[in-house]
């Protein structure tokens, strides 16, 4: 739980208590911190959290609205899980997503986003950054949130970012693929 209390130091001040536990849990869970499958007690979180229960069912029902959470029999809530066969439509709707999202951001990208673009693509190229496969699944994940962006289109943007961050739940990564770092710079 080491992750989690890093998570809880870096979100201690972005707002009220049910903000914090919100954005604390949001981020556990798309980042693989709290794995697919694990129970979420208001009562355990709560204390970890150290806050009352009243903010941390605020952010499970948020998270459960957004898909992140669901309840299992008996009310239990759990941190929701992927199967294989929802992996793979994640994958196909994300590519027929981000090809549009590509199309659009060339049509409307300002100076502005190309500058962060051209900026993150420099940060991906720099010595050593393929060969630490946080810091390059990171910056490569911000790179398709910018063009995301760039695209000026919000509800693209909003579909496109929640399958990323399912993804990201999944923990898997094709960037562990001999040549794949070169090929996603490229």
């Amino acid at each position: 739980m080491a992750a989690l209390d890093q998570l809880i130091d870096r979100f201690a001040n972005v707002g009220n208590a049910a903000e914090t536990a919100y954005a604390v849990l949001r981020e556990a869970i798309v980042t693989n911190t709290l794995k697919p499958g694990t129970r979420l007690r208001a009562d355990d979180l709560a204390k970890k959290l150290g806050v009352s229960k009243t903010p941390v069912r605020e952010a499970l029902r948020k998270l459960q609205a957004e898909d992140l959470i669901t309840v299992q029999p008996g009310n239990a809530l759990t941190v929701k899980s992927i199967s294989e066969e929802q992996l793979f439509e994640i994958y196909y709707t994300r590519e027929a997503l981000e090809g549009m999202a590509g199309r659009l951001a060339a049509e409307n990208a300002g100076q502005i986003e190309l500058a962060k673009l051209r900026a993150i693509h420099d940060e991906l190229k720099a010595p050593g950054v393929a060969g630490n496969l946080r810091q390059f699944r990171h910056l490569s994940g911000e790179f398709q949130l910018a063009v995301f962006r760039a695209a000026r289109n919000d509800t693209l943007y909003r579909l496109v970012r929640h399958l990323q961050e399912q993804i990201r739940q999944f923990g898997g990564t094709t960037l562990t693929q001999r040549g794949r770092a070169k090929e996603v710079i490229a």
